[in-house]
């Protein structure tokens, strides 16, 4: 099978997500952040529920502070205050009063319809009550927080296919919704080929070893993106011990299959013959990419999962991860792509043509404005960068050479500060 471009293999994995339903599920607000939304949101009412203030001081009517000014200030009695979570008063004839009234506060009724602060009236007391001396008109509106203002009733607030934050649990909370209809978890099984790979946790190693950091980072990596991850280890090159265990996750139903390591073209790379001994239909096996070039992607014709194969080298397997396999799960879960920055090299990059190729870089600021930084160490085993990369700098097909300026594209990592 010939290798094939990036976009084309990306096309490949999104029109199999397409053809694949996904079922969904009621999800209760507290355990919803980091799924993904069935359907719009719109809110079931308005945010705030009433007119409020926006700042301590007093609820006036404005028309009565038209005239009012330094050389004719405008003395008015207080009614009464009213604290946030107080009911609004009743009282009327207040037109020639004001209200005390807290952040937050309802703005009581009878056509009060603006707030001063108290830091711009005068208070004074006297006989039993207490007064205010205005020095200047108050607009109308002023420092009040309009119902609706927020989030008015009806309108959509979330998209299908938008993964939720904690900050959209905020708002959803806010609003009063207890629970969201969101695609059910994603079953994702992780084989980890190749006998010279160890448990991360192993203390001695013997010099042909290497331990398995592949395996942390995707279930990591998929467990943030909403997923349930299950990793398994072969600690032997065996065709037979790879597809029993395979089956095995087909007989579970697991959604996506990736296994690790195995796919390129070595005496030991037995992966890809036994992936369709055991009825992978393969859609593509190698990619015009640099680091990650040997990827395979299929789908198991009995039971629809997407398998993934992907080269053993760790930041082969992390671009893998980041453009592949999450291409698959964001068109599987109808999820909008990021969207890349298009920044400034700060230092020229070279790289073969022909092949799109993906660097571990720094966005950093220089002379006042923002650019990226290809950073030494651009092995596909190299980990010390990716310990100072916070994004992926990805160079399309055509280019061989880059200079310093030339803008790239940029894909921020979450959770790395810029």
């Amino acid at each position: 099978m010939s290798m094939i471009a990036y976009q084309e293999a990306i096309d490949k994995i999104q029109g199999a997500a397409r053809k694949r339903p996904l079922q969904e599920e009621k999800v209760a607000l507290l355990q919803a952040v980091g799924r993904i939304l069935t359907e719009d949101l719109l809110s079931p009412e308005d945010l705030p529920a009433k007119d409020n203030s926006a700042m301590d001081g007093f609820a006036v009517h404005s028309k009565t502070t038209l005239l009012a000014s330094g050389e004719r200030s405008c003395l008015v009695p207080v009614l009464g205050y009213i604290a946030a979570g107080d009911e609004a008063p009743l009282t009327e004839n207040s037109e020639s009063g004001v209200y005390g009234i807290m952040t937050g506060a309802l703005i009581p009724e009878m056509e009060f319809d603006a707030v001063v602060k108290i830091e711009d009236v005068e208070v004074f007391s006297g006989g039993g009550r207490s007064f205010i001396c205005i020095k200047a008109p108050v607009p109308q509106g002023n420092n009040i927080r309009p119902r609706g203002s927020d989030i008015a009733k009806g309108v959509r607030i979330l998209k299908k296919g938008h993964r939720l934050s904690p900050q959209d649990i905020m708002a959803l909370a806010a609003l009063g919704l207890s629970e969201v209809s969101a695609y059910k978890k994603l079953k994702i099984g992780l084989i980890s080929t190749g006998k010279e790979i160890v448990p991360f946790a192993t203390k001695n190693l013997a010099p042909q070893q290497v331990r398995n950091s592949s395996a942390p980072f995707l279930n990591a990596y998929f467990s943030a993106l909403g997923c349930e991850v299950d990793v398994f280890e072969l600690s032997e090159d065996s065709p037979a011990r790879f597809q029993e265990k395979f089956t095995e996750l087909t007989e579970e139903h697991y959604d996506v299959i990736l296994t690790t390591g195995g796919v390129s073209m070595g005496n030991w790379d037995y992966v890809t013959d036994s992936l369709q001994e055991l009825g992978v239909r393969t859609e593509f096996h190698k990619v015009a990419i640099r680091p990650g070039k040997p990827l395979l992607f299929g789908v198991h014709e009995k039971t629809g999962a997407a398998v993934f194969g992907l080269p053993g080298n760790p930041v082969s397997t992390a671009i893998g991860a980041s453009y592949f396999v999450t291409a698959y799960l964001q068109a599987l879960r109808v999820e909008e792509p990021g969207e890349p920055l298009l920044l400034p090299l700060i230092n020229s990059v070279k790289k073969p043509q022909g092949l799109r190729s993906f660097f571990k870089a720094r966005i950093e600021n220089k002379n006042g404005s923002s650019g990226v930084r290809i950073l030494q160490g651009q092995g596909s085993y190299m980990l010390h960068s990716l310990l100072e990369a916070n994004c992926w700098v990805v160079v399309s097909e055509e280019h061989e050479r880059l200079e310093e300026g030339a803008r790239v594209e940029v894909y921020p990592w979450e959770g790395r500060s810029l």
